[in-house]
């Protein structure tokens, strides 16, 4: 899908199709998810090589800073949640800046991405008139002001997690931990990796001078982002040990139930065993009263033992 946005005369904002955009004035140019025809059409009316720009699209494609032609080129991570699964990945999209075109490239869908599209008019004038390396920054900002939303929703999540491990631990919250690690593994490796490019925009100058030290505050706040990744981390590393100390715990205490059970029952056994050996001289075999003593020993030695467990709190 090909969306453009146009700063046209007396400084309107226009939304023309693609062979009829024009290259004096500033533009954006957004690729979503195009097919082959699409993209040769916009590698042509652009001048682009189609071999490089479709290694551009993929959506594994290594963040980094390079050139292409008379374009800079910079392969950003965003944030991205996957459909009918809880936790959130990363995708790469990427950017080739010129002095009046900005294009976008990506495979998926990403949010910020499309709401600044359908942004109304009067905030993107200003915008468009600042020039490409302005809508730029716009959208990183945006990125990392989605990763920050994202990680907010995680945090909620680790919230209601914690409660479960502590209130009724089981294997799906086990389940939930580890898809919430994955989504911060996943967060980690794209903060860092557009850390990287963030200092090598800084570094680089041209284009993006204007809009340097705009990207430096994004690379303060992606710097915070890392940390805040590492504190999450060590959380669900601690709600996953909490998780198992409760397992073992809850364990211990089913077998200390069941060795107190089994000990009401062993007694009795044991004192019927005694009295059913054939022995030829047992004193209470004779005795009047030797069959309700060895029922009222078994009834007190199951009720002594009872009470005793039931004061130490094994029952």
């Amino acid at each position: 899908m090909l969306s453009i946005i146009e700063l046209g005369q007396n400084h309107k904002i226009t939304r023309p199709k693609l062979d009829k955009m024009d290259f004096h004035h500033t533009k954006w140019l957004d690729v979503a998810n195009p097919t082959d025809e699409d993209l040769h059409k916009v590698c042509k009316t652009c001048k682009l090589p189609f071999r490089e720009v479709k290694r551009f699209i993929d959506k594994e494609e290594l963040p980094r800073v390079t050139t292409l032609g008379h374009f800079t080129v910079i392969v950003f991570k965003a944030p991205l949640q996957e459909a009918n699964r809880e936790h959130v990945s990363s995708t790469s999209m990427a950017f080739l800046i010129s002095e009046r075109l900005l294009i976008t490239l990506h495979q998926e869908e990403i949010t910020p991405l499309s709401e600044l599209l359908e942004s109304p008019n009067d905030f993107l004038q200003p915008l468009f008139s600042r020039g490409p390396a302005a809508i730029f920054g716009e959208i990183v900002e945006r990125l990392v002001r989605s990763f920050f939303a994202k990680l907010d929703t995680v945090e909620e999540r680790i919230d209601k997690v914690e409660d479960q491990v502590f209130s009724n631990p089981e294997t799906a919250t086990v389940k939930k931990v580890f898809s919430l690690k994955r989504t911060l593994i996943y967060f980690h490796k794209a903060l860092s990796a557009d850390r990287d490019v963030l200092v090598a925009l800084h570094k680089e100058g041209g284009v993006l001078e204007d809009v340097s030290q705009h990207l430096m505050q994004q690379y303060y706040d992606v710097v915070q982002l890392l940390d805040v990744v590492a504190t999450y981390r060590d959380i669900l590393t601690g709600t996953l040990d909490i998780y198992l100390s409760t397992v073992s715990n809850n364990m211990n205490a089913v077998m200390k139930k069941m060795a107190a059970y089994g000990t009401l029952v062993l007694v009795p056994t044991f004192i019927t065993g005694l009295y059913g050996m054939n022995f030829r001289f047992l004193p209470e075999v004779e005795w009047k009263y030797g069959y309700l003593f060895a029922w009222g020993l078994i009834v007190f030695s199951v009720a002594a033992l009872w009470f005793y467990f039931r004061r130490k709190e094994w029952f």
